[in-house]
C-alpha cells in the first residue's frame, strides 16, 4: 500500500498541539475500496470516511480510550465505538464471536500479549503495517501485525494520601508489599484478584518468587485484606475512602484517576511486572479503511505523546520526548527497571502454573478466601 511520508520526520517535544495535518483530496466514495486496494494516503482517508465508524475492543480504562481517541475522530469524522471488559473476558467475547463468524470489531487492543499471540494465530488480525510501526519497541511489536501504541504500563500499590500519616506514607514508598501486611495497615486493604487478568496473575506470581514463598501474601491476607472483582472498583473504593490500599493496578490507570481529581497516589513495589497495551485491526473487519486509518493515526507520535499525556505513561514511540507531569511531583520514584519483569508474557513456567492444569490460582484464592 503506497502511503504518504509525511509521518515519518515528526519530533514532538511536547504534548500540545495534537491536530494531524492530512486531508481528504476530493470527495468520499460512496462504497469504500478493498483494504488490499494499492491506496494513496489521500485514499485511505477518503475510503475510510465513507465507512463512517469503527469499533474498538479494549481492555484498557475507557476514559482513557475515549480521550485518547477523540483527536482521531475530530481529525477524520470517523466515531470511535468503544467496548472496554476485563482482559479475560474482552478475549472471550472476541474469540467466541470470531469463531462464529462474527465480524463485529475493527481494531484489538489488549494488555495480554498472550491473548494477543492467540489471535494471530487463528488468523484473527490482519496483516497491517503502519508508516511509524517501526518507531515502536522491536521486542514489544509483531511487525505487520501489532503495535504498542498504547502505552507501557507496570503494575504498582495505589493508596489515597488523604487517609495516611507521614509515618504510614513512608512505609508505602518503601516497600509497598511489606506495607500492607504491617498491622497498622489492619483492615485498610483492598486487592484485585489475579484470575481478572494475566499481567494481575504474573504480579501475584512474582510477590511469591514465582510460587515458592507465599509469606508477603500471606501477611496480607491475615492482615484483613478484601478482595475486590477487578482494579477499578478497587480503586473506587479507595478513592472514597474505604481503604487506604488498593494493591495491583496498572500505574496508567491510577495515573488516570489521579489527573481527573481522586485522591490517589502510587507506589512500585520492589519487584513488579511491566507491559504494554497492543493494537492491530482485526481480520475481515466490518470497517477495514477506518481501522486502518486508525492504525496510522494511533501510530503517530501525535496520538502517543497525547496517550501519555492522559494517562502519564512512558512514550512508547522513540520520537517522543517524556514530558509527563507525574515525574516532577514530590511522591513520586521512577521503578527499578532492573527489577521489571517484562518476560512473564512468554515465560512458560508463569503460563502453565497460572493456566488451567496449574495450581497457582488455586493456591491464591484459598490464602485470600476468594472464590470468584
Amino acid at each position: 500500500m503506497k502511503r504518504s511520508r509525511r509521518f515519518g520526520a515528526v519530533v514532538v517535544a511536547g504534548v500540545g498541539a495534537l491536530t494531524l495535518l492530512a486531508a481528504c483530496a476530493g470527495t468520499p466514495p460512496t462504497t469504500a475500496p478493498s483494504p488490499d486496494a494499492d491506496l494513496s494516503f489521500d485514499e485511505l482517508v477518503a475510503a475510510a470516511k465513507a465507512e463512517g465508524s469503527l469499533t474498538l475492543y479494549g481492555d484498557g480504562s475507557e476514559p482513557t480510550m475515549q480521550a485518547w481517541t477523540k483527536p482521531f475522530t475530530d481529525e477524520y469524522g470517523i466515531a470511535v465505538n468503544i467496548l472496554r471488559l476485563p482482559e479475560s473476558e474482552l478475549f472471550q467475547r472476541f474469540s467466541q464471536e470470531k469463531s462464529a463468524g462474527q465480524n463485529l470489531v475493527d481494531v484489538y487492543n489488549t494488555a495480554n500479549r498472550v491473548s494477543m499471540d492467540n489471535a494471530v494465530e487463528n488468523g484473527w488480525i490482519a496483516e497491517y503495517t503502519p508508516e511509524n510501526g517501526e518507531f515502536f519497541p522491536e521486542e514489544h511489536r509483531r511487525d505487520g501485525l501489532y503495535y504498542p501504541v498504547q502505552n507501557g504500563y507496570f503494575m504498582v500499590v495505589a493508596y489515597n494520601p488523604d487517609l495516611l500519616t507521614e509515618d504510614e506514607l513512608d512505609l508505602i514508598h518503601e516497600d509497598p508489599m511489606a506495607a500492607a501486611g504491617d498491622p497498622v495497615f489492619e483492615g485498610r486493604v483492598a486487592l484485585g484478584p489475579p484470575q481478572a487478568a494475566q499481567h494481575a496473575a504474573a504480579f501475584y506470581y512474582l510477590q511469591t518468587d514465582r510460587g515458592t514463598n507465599w509469606d508477603t501474601l500471606q501477611a496480607i491476607a491475615d492482615n484483613g485484606a478484601t478482595v475486590q472483582p477487578q482494579s477499578i472498583p478497587m480503586l473506587q473504593n479507595v478513592i472514597a475512602g474505604e481503604y487506604a490500599i488498593g494493591i495491583a493496578a496498572a500505574n496508567t490507570l491510577v495515573a488516570s484517576q489521579r489527573a481527573s481529581g481522586a485522591p490517589l497516589e502510587f507506589a512500585f513495589p520492589v519487584q513488579t511486572t511491566g507491559g504494554y497495551f497492543n493494537t492491530g485491526v482485526v481480520a475481515d473487519a466490518p470497517h477495514p479503511n477506518a481501522a486502518r486509518l486508525f492504525m496510522e493515526w494511533a501510530t503517530t507520535p501525535e496520538a502517543n505523546a497525547h496517550l501519555s499525556e492522559i494517562n502519564q505513561s512512558t512514550p512508547t514511540h522513540s520520537k517522543v520526548v517524556d514530558n509527563r507531569t507525574i515525574i516532577d511531583t514530590d511522591w513520586y520514584r521512577d521503578p527499578n527497571l532492573d527489577n521489571v519483569w517484562f518476560e512473564w508474557i512468554t515465560d512458560e513456567e508463569f503460563i502453565e502454573d497460572s493456566g488451567a492444569t496449574g495450581d497457582f490460582l488455586d493456591q491464591w484464592s484459598e490464602i485470600f478466601g476468594y472464590s470468584g
